[in-house]
């Protein structure tokens, strides 16, 4: 049944579009069905227990907050899930991160949804209230609007952003004007304090700037376009604040809402994130998927998005384990106990190699539920068909403005060395980046709050490390582009500049 609901829906997509009216009950079973089958899985359980957990400290982790929302609302195949294996991989991997605020903030706010009493929450919190920057502050905010004690009240934290709230009513990472992404963001961690009379001001003045921004056809342009994202985002925060985006007349422009916008960039396997590719994204995919769990949450009478009432999930001390397991468990023990039988027939003293025995067993049972990843299974390829790939172009990532002053700035400045990529027609810059690292084997890391894709670190070097300004940029033939890196449409002979910069690109 699924499967030829998500077949249906396709049609009526590739047809036409879909109405902000269609029940999102039908689109989230589609997308759970079509994400299931991609990953390679036959349940829900599978997903969560093998691509879900692989990701949980990036995409993966974002759906597990969405599938334990749904769970909450008592959604047909959730009843009895499993979220130990996500967790204990979760936790585990927390013990060694040390990268970006923002990534560490997203992996704890994951392991709050997932039940997790692990220290690395107040941590994470605690080091976030010591930020001054935008996103930090917000994700700071959701950890402890879920209880995180991170040395100072939630009502400073909230003050703190909305000091940061700019002349418009809207919040931006960058500039003097209402970024959609950022500005839907806010007004999430916002949201649990609306009663507050402050914040109730500033959430006010925040949805005033949202209205304001929207597109004729119902969207928002972030990062100078328009993507499924930015909609996505802006559908989120007004179900958690309670606004009904479909009716509000607010956030209706020519017949169109924000869910008819999001609607026009949906493909047979999830979301695009631009009209002009109508490829599928893995991002856009995504925050489309949490937004549509949102605002069905909000119909239902929940309370916001990151805020989570959940049932508990267990304590996690236990072990759950695979068939595959529990086969060489019985494989070890079987063999222990035919040794032993032997040992004793022979009317040998049994007792000296009850020890081996029990050993043998043991190791049988750690090899069984260790899995090893090869670092293939992180860079795998997920680009166009080498055939296709008929553009030329170059990329080099350089950090010459910080060479040298820590670990990971190289002292020539030289991350990457200018290399030949090649690329098919529609794909992008930030596609481009993607082949690159993981050709290099360079760390990488980015989220999807503003047009798709931002670079937030590479090669362990973060924005805002180095100052307010600083960060990652990219130009295209020595000119900076205007637009996300997600946006930028390769052509040949392209020679892709990423550097990093101290002062927004002013650094000469």
């Amino acid at each position: 049944m699924k499967r030829l609901t998500a077949w249906i829906l396709v049609m009526l997509t590739l047809a036409g579009g879909l109405a902000a009216a269609e029940p999102a009950e039908e689109l989230i079973d589609a997308l759970l069905a079509e994400q299931t089958a991609l990953s390679g899985q036959e349940s829900l359980q599978g997903w969560i227990d093998t691509a879900l957990t692989e990701t949980a400290d990036g995409t993966g982790g974002w759906y597990l907050i969405a599938l334990r929302r749904l769970e909450k609302m008592g959604w047909p195949g959730t009843a009895g899930l499993d979220w130990r294996t996500p967790r204990a991989a979760l936790e585990k991997a927390a013990e060694k991160e040390t990268g970006g605020i923002t990534k560490r903030e997203r992996m704890a706010l994951t392991l709050q949804a997932l039940g997790s009493g692990s220290p690395f929450i107040g941590e994470t919190a605690r080091a976030a209230a010591e930020e001054t920057t935008l996103m930090p502050l917000v994700f700071a905010l959701h950890l402890m609007n879920n209880g995180a004690e991170a040395g100072v009240s939630r009502e400073e934290i909230a003050a703190r952003l909305r000091a940061l709230q700019l002349a418009d009513g809207g919040w931006a990472v960058i500039g003097e004007k209402c970024d959609p992404d950022c500005t839907a963001m806010t007004l999430l961690a916002l949201a649990p304090m609306r009663e507050d009379p402050g914040t109730a001001e500033s959430i006010a003045r925040g949805l005033d700037a949202l209205a304001e921004a929207q597109t004729e056809t119902g969207g928002y342009l972030s990062m100078g376009g328009e993507s499924a994202e930015s909609a996505a985002q802006v559908l989120l925060a007004l179900s958690s604040l309670g606004v009904d985006a479909a009716a509000d007349p607010r956030f209706i422009r020519n017949g169109h809402g924000v869910q008819d916008e999001m609607m026009r960039f949906r493909t047979e396997n999830g979301f695009a994130h631009d009209l002009n590719s109508g490829k599928w994204n893995e991002t856009a995919t995504m925050q489309c998927f949490y937004a549509l769990v949102g605002t069905e949450n909000a119909r239902r009478g929940g309370g916001p998005y990151y805020v989570f009432d959940f049932a508990p999930t267990g304590s996690g001390g236990g072990i759950r384990l695979s068939w595959k397991a529990w086969a060489w468990m019985a494989a070890g023990l079987g063999l222990a106990a035919a040794w032993a039988l032997a040992l004793i027939r022979k009317k040998r003293n049994w007792r000296s190699y009850l020890f081996p025995a029990l050993t043998a067993a043991a190791l049988a049972a750690v090899i069984a539920v260790i899995e090893i990843q090869s670092p293939e299974g992180f860079y795998r390829e997920t680009r166009a068909p080498a055939g296709e790939r008929n553009l030329t172009t170059t990329i080099s990532i350089r950090c010459d403005t910080i060479a040298g002053e820590n670990a990971y700035a190289p002292a020539d400045g030289v991350i990457l060395a200018e290399r030949e990529i090649r690329m098919a027609e529609g794909e992008t810059a930030f596609d481009q980046l993607m082949e690159a690292v993981k050709d290099a084997r360079i760390q990488m890391e980015f989220d999807g709050t503003a047009a798709g894709a931002y670079v937030r670190g590479i090669g362990y070097l973060y924005e805002y490390q180095f100052g307010n300004l600083s960060g990652w940029m990219y130009r295209v033939n020595g000119v900076y582009s205007d637009v996300g890196c997600s946006q930028y449409q390769m052509k040949d002979g392209d020679r892709v500049e990423w550097v990093y910069t101290r002062s927004l690109g002013k650094d000469e």
